[in-house]
């Protein structure tokens, strides 16, 4: 099994395990996409996963700054919804976005679990890596 279908397996689980989440994604910590199950009107996944990243990355920075140690996970609430992103590791991140009335005390425990899964995972988003092939 690919390692994107597997991501997706995991994702797909994610959402329909917690009422009110809308959408996954896992994106290398350098923006690339690697997979989601996100809403149909969501139609730009590379540029969301490219948003995830930069956020995510500026939030590991304000946790290091502040002594708390190392980010585990973030929660943002907008007027219409959460954001939620977890670390998996120190190669990707996994965002959930959830409805106005999603239980965040049950999304994160049904997310901890699904972030050490991811995290076996990671290994295989390698190939992902923006690397830039030049012609010969």
């Amino acid at each position: 099994m690919r390692v994107e279908d597997e991501v997706l397996t995991e994702l797909s689980r994610l959402r329909s395990s917690v009422s009110g989440v809308e959408g996954c994604v896992v994106a290398t910590s350098d923006g690339l996409l690697v997979a989601h199950v996100l809403p149909e009107q969501e139609q730009e996944q590379s540029q969301v996963a490219a948003l995830i990243a930069t956020m995510t990355a500026v939030a590991r920075q304000a946790v290091l700054i502040t002594g708390r140690g190392e980010l585990l996970e973030a929660a943002i609430r907008g007027t219409t919804g959460y954001l939620a992103v977890y670390s998996v590791g120190d190669s990707a991140v996994l965002a959930v976005l959830g409805q106005p009335d999603v239980n965040i005390a049950l999304l994160q425990l049904r997310t901890r679990p699904v972030v050490a899964r991811l995290d076996g995972l990671s290994a295989g988003f390698t190939r992902f890596s923006s690397v830039i092939k030049t012609p010969e």
